[in-house]
C-alpha cells in the first residue's frame, strides 16, 4: 500500500474524480445561468404582451366604451328629469322626449392572450397571482367580445325595424313595455361592456406589475454571476392612465386583490 505505484494510482484516481466533479459543477452552473437568462427574456416578452393588452383595452375605453357609457347615462338622466318636469306640470303632457340613441358599433379587440398564456404558464416559473391574472384576463376578453357582439345584434334590430320605433325608449333604457314586459338587455350590455373593459385593463396592468417584480427577482440571481449579456427588466409605465382615471383604481377591485396574500420567501 505504501508503494509508489499504489500512491500514484490512488492520487490519479482522486484527481480524475475531482476533475470530473468540478467539470460537472461548471456544466450545471452554466445550465442554470442559461435557464435564468432565458427566463428573464421570456419575462420581458410577457411584460410587453401584457402591456399591449392593457393599452388596447385603455384605447377601446377612451375611444368607444366610455363615450358610449357616458352618453347613455346622460340621456337616461335627461329622461328622468323630463318625466319629473312633466309630472310637475312644468311641461305639457303632449310634449315628447327627444331620444337621440348612440347606435355606433365597434369591433371587439383581437389580443394576444394565447401568447400570454404560453409565456406565463409554460416558460416562466412564476406561481400564484400571475397565473390567476392570466386566467381572469382571458375570461374578461371572452366576456367583452360576447357583450360587444350582442350589442351589435341589438343595434341591427333597431336599424332593421324589428324593434318598433314607438318602443325605442323601452328597449334602449329597459323601461316597461305597454304590455308590462320588461327588456333590460341593452342597458345591461352597456354596463357589461364598460365593466369588462375595466377588468381587462386593470388585470393586465396588475400582471405587468407582478411580472416586473418576478423579472427583478430573476435578474437579482444573475447579478451574482458573471454575464456579459444581462438584459434589464422591461418597464411598463401606467402613470398617465392612472392619473387621468382611465385606469380603474385598486379600490374597485379590493375584494379580488385582498384574496391574494403575499408571504415573505424563506
Amino acid at each position: 500500500m505504501n508503494s509508489n505505484i499504489v500512491i500514484a494510482f490512488v492520487g490519479g484516481l482522486t484527481g480524475a474524480i475531482g476533475g470530473a466533479l468540478g467539470a460537472q459543477r461548471i456544466v450545471e452552473r452554466s445550465r442554470k445561468l442559461e435557464e435564468s437568462l432565458k427566463e428573464l427574456r421570456y419575462t420581458n416578452a410577457a411584460i410587453m404582451v401584457a402591456h399591449t393588452i392593457c393599452n388596447a383595452a385603455l384605447a377601446l375605453k377612451k375611444q368607444h366604451v366610455r363615450p358610449m357609457h357616458d352618453a347613455f347615462l346622460q340621456l337616461r338622466g335627461d329622461l328622468e328629469a323630463f318625466k319629473d318636469k312633466r309630472n310637475a306640470k312644468q311641461i305639457a303632457s303632449d310634449v315628447e322626449f327627444h331620444l337621440q340613441m348612440d347606435m355606433r358599433t365597434y369591433p371587439a379587440p383581437i389580443l394576444p392572450v394565447e401568447t400570454l398564456k404560453h409565456l406565463v404558464f409554460q416558460e416562466l416559473s412564476a406561481v400564484g397571482r400571475p397565473l390567476a391574472l392570466v386566467a381572469v384576463i382571458e375570461q374578461s376578453l371572452i366576456g367583452l367580445s360576447g357583450a360587444i357582439a350582442k350589442r351589435d345584434q341589438l343595434v341591427q334590430k333597431f336599424a332593421s325595424g324589428e324593434i318598433p320605433e314607438n318602443n325605442y325608449a323601452h328597449y334602449y333604457f329597459g323601461l316597461p313595455l305597454p304590455g308590462g314586459h320588461l327588456n333590460q338587455e341593452y342597458p345591461d350590455l352597456v354596463e357589461a361592456i364598460y365593466s369588462y373593459t375595466d377588468d381587462l385593463s386593470y388585470f393586465s396592468y396588475q400582471l405587468c406589475n407582478d411580472l416586473m417584480k418576478h423579472g427583478a427577482k430573476v435578474r437579482a440571481t444573475l447579478t451574482k454571476k458573471p454575464s456579459k449579456q444581462l438584459p434589464n427588466v422591461s418597464e411598463a409605465d401606467f402613470s398617465g392612465p392612472l392619473k387621468s382615471g382611465l385606469l380603474p383604481p385598486d379600490s374597485q377591485y379590493s375584494d379580488w386583490v385582498n384574496a391574494f396574500i403575499e408571504r415573505p420567501e424563506k
